[in-house]
């Protein structure tokens, strides 16, 4: 399995994507150079700074100058333009706001560069924050609430799907009578409704991402059951679970122990391909303000910005969160259709 699926070369390039994206936001306050709620309010909207590494035609390090905001009476806007009376070197393992990690408190931070000077990367939002340290963080949100969801539900489909297709009858019809009235319910207006009622509580962030988790659960599990009911329907005649029983197993053990680990390969596939809806979702709530409240960030909220679009025409560097979710989700579709290619018993030699 594991030949077949390093020989699909997408796949290993999307998971190999996502470990990135995964190890970037597990160290984001060491990554980023700003905190996730920092804001410098002179920087609003300030364009990504540009890194140069020549000066009158002498080559230095990697530094930046100073943007300041002028005022462009002829377009009548504000715009920010380089201010050359001083280079400020990019430097590496610099010191800045504190922040504690695991059980560790520091200041050090992978880059930056000195105030008054800015740095950054993928610009400012309205309120003078980084884009792309708040990606890093908005990231700790988006990209797990997919995997703590799939948490949720596989056990749920697994146990329900697995129930019902093993003892059948009036066990089946009200398991599956179950399932089909939670599909029937659109599932994003669900979501909708269901934020709408929890809206106004006073929730921290991490309260309102378990909710989030939570919700996108309790609609998502539902498909997962019926096609694991399908599998174990063919799985239990199968003879070697006719010999557990004949050998005096229980029913329980039968299911738990021989029928559902045949299913494993399709729940690790089915996981892969669902964790972008999720991801989506996620996004989508947050976007329109019923997810993630600012300050925290999520890459949904922060693209609420983008849904402005005078805004968007003049500053488009506010789209580059929905960049981190178009290729989250690129790479996690190419790494679940590299795990069917693998798991798949018809390519077995």
């Amino acid at each position: 399995m594991w030949q077949r699926l390093f020989r699909h070369r997408a796949a290993v390039y999307g998971g190999i994507l996502l470990l990135f994206f995964y190890l970037l936001v597990g160290l984001a306050d060491f990554v980023a150079p700003y905190s996730e709620t920092f804001e410098d309010r002179q920087a609003s909207y300030m364009p990504p700074s540009a890194i140069h590494l020549v000066e009158d035609g002498t080559l230095h390090l990697p530094f930046v100058y100073r943007n300041v905001r002028v005022y462009d009476e002829k377009e009548m806007l504000a715009r920010f333009v380089e201010e050359e009376k001083a280079r400020f070197p990019l430097r590496l393992l610099v010191r800045g706001e504190k922040y504690r990690f695991l059980f560790f408190s520091s200041d050090l931070h992978l880059f930056g560069v000195e105030a008054p000077a800015r740095l950054f990367l993928c610009g400012a939002d309205q309120d003078g924050r980084d884009i792309f340290s708040r990606i890093l963080f908005g990231g700790r949100v988006s990209l797990m609430v997919g995997l703590f969801a799939i948490f949720l539900t596989v056990p749920i489909g697994l146990l329900v799907g697995g129930i019902s297709g093993y003892f059948g009858g009036w066990i089946d019809g009200l398991c599956m009578r179950v399932v089909e009235a939670l599909m029937a319910i659109p599932a994003f207006y669900l979501l909708l409704a269901l934020f709408g009622l929890t809206y106004r509580l006073e929730i921290s962030p991490t309260q309102r991402f378990f909710l989030i988790t939570g919700i996108l659960s309790l609609v998502g599990w539902t498909g997962l059951a019926r096609v694991i009911r399908g599998q174990v329907l063919v799985i239990r005649e199968l003879e070697y679970v006719e010999a557990a029983r004949a050998l005096g197993a229980g029913p329980f053990r039968i299911l738990f122990r021989h029928v559902l680990p045949q299913t494993a390969s399709w729940v690790v596939v089915s996981a892969s391909l669902a964790i972008p809806g999720y991801i989506l979702s996620e996004s989508a709530l947050s976007m329109i303000g019923l997810g993630v409240q600012p300050p925290a960030a999520s890459w949904g909220n922060m693209l609420s910005e983008g849904m402005n679009y005078a805004a968007l025409a003049v500053h488009p560097w506010l789209l580059y969160p929905g960049l981190a979710i178009v290729l989250a989700v690129i790479a996690f579709n190419l790494l679940g259709d590299g795990l069917r290619d693998a798991l798949d018993s018809k390519q077995r030699v």
